[in-house]
């Protein structure tokens, strides 16, 4: 989001921070992390200062609806992502307390975030993205990431890899969809309205993944979040539909051998004006050129680029922007043209 010069504009923090966690496999403690009951999961997140809303479970994992976005937890992995000025971070020394009561050691941590909206009003420690590292290096050995225009929308990495790499993977790939400047009819959709019921369901949302079982939540006065379980796949969507503000994000770990139709899918649900897009996945999945068609319909690809992590990771990273809103921003740069001067 472009601010004017001179103008402070205030609104919620849409972007999220995002934490996963992956261990290693422990047969004798088979249900690993999904021991931890939803009291403990609140006394964790009480450091991040967001609260449980709703909790779906399936024989796979379990899911959680937050006061600012979602919990994932499956038996050797936890991922988790907050919005607002919540202090996500902060909740990594109680995690690993958990899971050393599970007897599990770390493989693979990923913290990542988009570039904020408002900096200034954030807390320690995501004050700023040095700070951040720093932070993460008082527990982890990792390495740090930027990717994208740092004139423009770029994403943030800290990756640190303890996996061995005669171990096989879980191939798991992960799509995240990051969506600033929303049609503004869209936006109006997620609005509370007269008569909605906190937790009625947004049309269309469930089809994203078909057959996922969707645990959905409507904010007063606007704004929505929905978890999504299908056997092993979660999904999640956040909307912060104000139009100073407007952000909406949509992330799966469903594996597909191409995403086309999915990301078409999302775009016409959200109208996005301005698009980051990033796609993580094993190297030994499916391949991410095939993954990622960056050809969509009614969208410019601004910027691409893609990275090799260690041995067997890689991430794909997009930046669109939609055909009516780069006309739009075209239309308003004044175009000054050189005057003649008399002698």
């Amino acid at each position: 989001m472009n601010k004017p010069v001179g103008v402070t504009i205030t609104g919620f923090e849409g972007p999220e921070k995002r934490l996963e966690v992956d261990f290693k496999k422990n047969l004798d403690r088979s249900d690993g992390l999904r021991s931890i009951n939803k009291d403990q999961w609140q006394e964790m997140l009480n450091f991040a200062s967001c609260t449980i809303i709703s909790q779906t479970s399936n024989e796979h994992f379990d899911s959680y609806v937050l006061s600012e976005s979602s919990l994932f937890v499956y038996p050797f992995k936890i991922m988790i992502k907050t919005c607002g000025t919540t202090t996500l971070l902060k909740i990594i020394p109680k995690l690993l307390e958990y899971a050393k009561t599970c007897d599990l050691d770390v493989e693979l941590v990923m913290y990542s975030r988009k570039n904020f909206l408002f900096p200034d009003l954030q807390q320690f420690p995501h004050t700023d993205w040095r700070v951040e590292i720093e932070y993460l290096d008082n527990h982890f050995e990792g390495n740090s990431y930027t990717m994208g225009p740092l004139t423009n929308d770029h994403w943030y990495l800290y990756l640190a890899d303890y996996s061995d790499s005669t171990t096989e993977t879980t191939k798991e790939q992960t799509l995240e969809i990051m969506m600033h400047n929303l049609d503004r009819d869209a936006a109006l959709t997620f609005y509370r309205k007269e008569g909605t019921e906190d937790r009625d369901k947004f049309p269309g949302v469930a089809e994203l993944i078909p057959g996922q079982e969707t645990d959905e939540f409507n904010f007063t006065p606007c704004g929505y979040s929905m978890n999504g379980l299908r056997e092993k796949v979660y999904s999640t969507i956040h909307v912060t539909p104000e139009p100073q503000c407007s952000y909406a994000s949509f992330e799966t770990n469903v594996s597909l051998p191409n995403y086309k139709g999915l990301i078409s899918h999302v775009f016409d649900i959200f109208k996005p004006g301005t698009i980051t897009l990033t796609l993580f996945n094993e190297r030994a999945s499916v391949p991410s050129q095939r993954s990622v068609d960056m050809e969509i319909p009614g969208y410019v690809l601004v910027y691409k680029t893609m990275s090799e992590l260690g041995y067997n990771r890689d991430i794909t990273l997009c930046n669109y922007e939609s055909l009516d809103f780069r006309s739009a921003k075209q239309s308003r740069v004044r175009v000054i043209q050189p005057t003649d001067t008399a002698l």
